[in-house]
Order: structure tokens, then sequence, then C-alpha cells
């Protein structure tokens, strides 16, 4: 097994508005999140637009979100590393940065930060795989829970 060192990392303490997150591409071409999910979309847990990414939650509200940025495909855990527990769904697709640059942003914030963060990327095509880890079960906002994981690698993808 070869360890890949990611080249740039994040982890973020999320709360998800209508249980999605954007990848912006910084290049000002906006992210257009559907306003209707279709079937495939929820199985999926992700929509891929012209240009960026729109990730979808489940029903909690808190997530930790990780970004990691590599230069190859890195060896994927198959649970989570911290916890232990089993990935709830795993997804690879590909997108598209043309600016090589990205931020994350959300619906009520549909531009992000100014001042970051960013994260840089080497091409504009890339492979991008999201690893969820979800609280299964019934949801009570008045009792504290874990936060949902979603793990997002991003790598070279193909042109």
């Amino acid at each position: 097994m070869r360890f890949v060192s990611p080249r740039g990392w994040a982890t973020f303490a999320w709360q998800s508005d209508y249980g999605q997150f954007y990848l912006v591409d910084r290049a000002g071409a906006d992210v257009i999140a559907p306003v209707e999910i279709t079937p495939e979309m929820e199985q999926r847990g992700l929509f891929v637009p012209p240009t960026g990414l729109v990730v979808y939650t489940q029903g909690c509200l808190q997530q930790h979100i990780r970004i990691a940025i590599y230069g190859t495909e890195p060896e994927h855990a198959p649970v989570e590393p911290m916890s232990g527990n089993p990935w709830t769904r795993v997804e690879t697709v590909q997108a598209r940065f043309p600016s090589r640059s990205f931020a994350i942003s959300s619906p009520s914030m549909p531009d992000p930060l100014p001042a970051g963060p960013l994260f840089l990327l080497e091409s504009e095509a890339v492979a991008v795989r999201i690893a969820w880890m979800e609280f299964e079960g019934s949801r009570d906002d008045s009792v504290p829970v874990e936060p949902d994981v979603i793990e997002v690698a991003l790598w070279p993808g193909q042109a």
C-alpha cells in the first residue's frame, strides 16, 4: 500500500442549510444548483453542474466536512478513519473548475467569502470522491447528536 500525502486539506464544522453545500469555481462561474432534486441526485447525494459541484447532506444540520487535495488518486479508507464506522455511501465523479481553484459555499451564502478559504487545484478537470458517514435513524434537533462526516478527496482527472 502506497501512502499519498495531501497537497492541501481542511476540516470544517459546517451547518448545511437546505441539505446541501457547494464547491464553487472561483472564476466567477456560479454553481447552479437545481431547484428540483431528482431521485437520482438524492440517491447519489450530489449534482455535477458544468463547473463546480453540489453535495447533498442527509437530514442532519451539522456536518464535519473534510476536503483533501492530492496530486494522484490516494488510497481510500474503507471506513471513516476516526470512528471506524463504515461509510454510508461513496461516490466518485468528474468535475470541472476552470480557474483551478474553488471555495465552499451554501444556499444562504451563494458568494463564497472573498478572503477564503480558497483551495487550489493542479488541473481544471478533477476526479472527486465523496464519502458520507451519516447518522441513520430518527433525528430530534432538541437532543445533541454527533455530526455527519463528509469526506471530499480531489485529484487530477480526465479532461
